[in-house]
């Protein structure tokens, strides 16, 4: 791949490799730590200062290609979002359509069970009629009245012929609905702790505030100090 970066870009990018070369200190005495404190505010800081107005100042390109990124996304977003919101639409009719068919097919199932099962019944009485007509000990006669059959009706046939190319599956999702049942589950061990998230920015805005006065069941408060550093 061929570099396409001009002749400051380059200049630029080798000053701050040169930087970084600069910023591999050990800190053993006061020299060293004069040293690296030197890089960071007179080095690092002032450079950075400089590699963020280089690429992202006004007109420079960071800046540029966002705009035409931005003014791209938009139109594209200006045609796309109604053709979104109509696919959705579509998608919520047919579901709708869909739910309802399955319903009265279901229904149409459940009927056609009850009259097979009603059919068997009537079947099995007048086989036991036969057999009691013919002589059949009451035993035998009640044997066949009361042994239970395995009655399936036919699956009913849809009641519309699907589109090719369009089908529903199922999305089992699931909803928080007690956190605090959902929480004593994990405590007693019935669930795993992952099924929870804990809160972080939440948690570590308590933390800036109470510091090491923070009394939560099961979070810890600690420092993790920052070094910053402010260029002449």
């Amino acid at each position: 791949m061929q570099d396409t970066l001009t002749t400051t870009d380059q200049e630029i990018k080798q000053e701050a490799l040169t930087i970084v070369e600069q910023a591999k200190v050990k800190i053993i005495d006061q020299r060293s730590y004069d040293y690296a404190c030197d890089v960071l505010l007179n080095r690092i800081k002032p450079f950075r200062a400089r590699w963020t107005a280089y690429w992202k100042g006004e007109n420079a390109p960071v800046t540029l290609a966002y705009r035409a990124y931005k003014s791209v996304l938009g139109k594209f977003t200006e045609g796309d979002e109604p053709l979104e919101q109509a696919e959705r639409l579509v998608k919520s009719a047919i579901l709708k359509w869909d739910q309802e068919q399955e319903r009265i097919r279901q229904e149409l199932q459940r009927k056609a069970e009850e009259e097979a099962r009603q059919r068997e019944e009537e079947e099995r009485l007048r086989a036991a009629t036969l057999a009691e007509e013919t002589g059949a000990s009451k035993e035998e006669v009640e044997a066949i009245v009361n042994t239970p059959a395995v009655v399936v009706a036919p699956p009913v046939q849809p009641t519309y012929q699907k589109a090719s190319g369009v089908s529903s599956r199922e999305n089992w999702k699931a909803k928080v609905t007690d956190m605090k049942k959902l929480c004593a589950a994990i405590g007693k061990g019935l669930v795993p702790v992952t099924y929870v998230l804990p809160n972080e920015s939440v948690l570590n805005a308590r933390a800036k505030a109470d510091r090491q006065t923070l009394n939560i069941p099961g979070v810890a408060a600690y420092n993790e100090p920052i070094v910053s550093g402010r260029s002449k």
